[in-house]
């Protein structure tokens, strides 16, 4: 027989699709692009697609070729959007393997002419509007959309750009960003056809900024239960996808004035129980909920003390009647009750996407509907 795991991450498929009948609902007629990279945000991009295929999606985003390729050996064949720029030696098989590319750069479409392909590369234009991180520089290369037009390797199916500050409360520079965003989009106009797909809007543009949907969103993490940010708005219903769970490997009754774990970071304040969990950061609870996380055992919350270590942790229970193999529930929702990643993630100092994807490859995904 295996051994049991020490922590394991539930993932609510049904959830997930209640999720994006939502999100559709909400930004109809627009088209959904699910975003998927990064694992599917820690829920596991190959089991998350295959439902979302099941449900009719046919364009999904990742960042990386190694993960549409991942997906590709998963038996996905609807089309796949890498954000991430690709190097000369991968574009002959991300176009073999029936990839969408993005163009950052003239650059990108010289490499693309030169790999004497046998069928265009299918590209997205990533448009720079005021993130600064990549995209076309019209300003730079005001010739951009001609040497597009003039390359027949390429066959645009989308342009788009992403917002820096859409979770924000003030949408004034989100704003900006949409003007000109549609200043390019009539450069180009006038250069090439515009093609099909045009998108902009991310999670927090589909909660709060319908002008900025075009014909199609590219929704991330509002896919998985969670909001950007406690500055966006709840217009989308949304369930946590994941649950995030352990047990109770040991308890021992503590005498006052007892440090506990590594740098005597907690010490207690009189006879006391703790629990010892077996789950750590090395599978993904995070060592900054050291003496400010929370979780549920039995349905009532207690509080995590002392350092987070790589394999364990330590919950202080008082005096109740906790015992060894107790379920815990550390994020997400179960039968004992809901802990919101969000909030969680907003008491130290992050935000849920990193907490979800940083639940590490060792924590097992188990599925249900």
């Amino acid at each position: 027989m295996m051994p049991s795991p020490a922590a394991v991450a539930e993932i609510n498929l049904g959830y997930l699709i209640d999720n994006v009948r939502a999100i559709r609902r909400k930004a109809a007629p627009a088209a959904l692009i699910p975003v998927v990279k990064a694992d599917a945000y820690g829920h596991g991009a190959l089991p998350v697609v295959q439902a979302l295929v099941r449900e009719g999606y046919d364009l999904f985003a990742v960042a990386q070729l190694r993960e549409a390729l991942a997906l590709r050996r998963g038996g996905i064949d609807r089309p796949i959007l890498v954000f991430g720029r690709l190097f000369p030696d991968e574009i002959p098989r991300a176009v073999s393997a029936g990839l969408h590319l993005t163009l950052f750069s003239k650059q990108d479409i010289q490499w693309i002419a030169a790999a004497g392909l046998r069928e265009p590369a299918r590209v997205h234009v990533n448009l720079e509007t005021g993130m600064g991180r990549v995209g076309v520089m019209l300003a730079q290369e005001p010739d951009f959309f001609d040497a597009l037009a003039q390359a027949p390797a390429c066959r645009l199916e989308g342009i788009y750009s992403h917002f820096s500050t859409a979770d924000e409360a003030d949408k004034a520079y989100a704003l900006t960003q949409l003007m000109r965003f549609r200043t390019l989009l009539s450069a180009a106009a006038a250069k090439i056809p515009l093609p099909r797909r045009i998108h902009l809007a991310n999670s927090a543009a589909v909660l709060d900024m319908p002008e900025t949907y075009f014909n199609c969103v590219r929704p991330g993490i509002i896919v998985y239960g969670h909001y950007p940010s406690a500055q966006t708005s709840r217009s989308v219903a949304l369930k946590p996808v994941m649950a995030f769970k352990t047990v109770v490997a040991h308890v021992r009754d503590m005498p006052g004035g007892h440090p506990i774990s590594y740098g005597r970071r907690f010490v207690t304040d009189g006879p006391t129980r703790i629990a010892v969990l077996p789950v750590g950061y090395a599978d993904g609870l995070r060592r900054d909920f050291s003496n400010r996380g929370r979780v549920l055992i039995r349905g009532r919350a207690y509080p995590l003390v002392g350092t987070i270590t790589m394999d364990q942790s330590m919950v202080n229970v008082g005096r109740d009647p906790v015992e060894h193999g107790d379920e815990v529930l550390l994020w997400g929702e179960s039968s004992q009750g809901c802990i919101d990643v969000g909030g969680i993630a907003a008491d130290i100092g992050t935000i849920p996407y990193e907490l979800t994807c940083g639940v590490s490859s060792r924590v097992p995904r188990v599925y249900r509907r």
